[in-house]
């Protein structure tokens, strides 16, 4: 692909704009979906929380952007980012 952008008129540089974000979510949602694919309803995984905390539990739901992760600890529910989640070694969905 090999064209100037200093030759596109404004109108043409802002339909490309609008094209390249419509790619760039689309790539970004592809890649969202890839990540929750990983995981499955009881699966064990672990994962820091924002004080950089341990901590490990199991999947309990599959939401569009995070995973409902169970804990047995008092603050027992957290919404995860897939990308910060890592399945344990031990045990998973049967």
């Amino acid at each position: 692909m090999d064209f100037d952008v200093e030759r596109l008129s404004l109108e043409e540089l802002v339909d490309l704009n609008k094209r390249v974000v419509m790619r760039i979510r689309y790539l970004q949602g592809v890649k969202a979906v890839e990540e929750l694919n990983r995981f499955k309803m009881g699966d064990r995984v672990h994962f820091h929380d924002h004080e950089r905390k341990p901590r490990e539990g199991i999947v309990v739901r599959i939401n569009q952007r995070t995973v409902s992760v169970h804990t047995d600890e008092k603050c027992g529910h957290w919404n995860v980012p897939p990308r910060f989640l890592t399945k344990s070694a031990e045990g998973g969905s049967q």
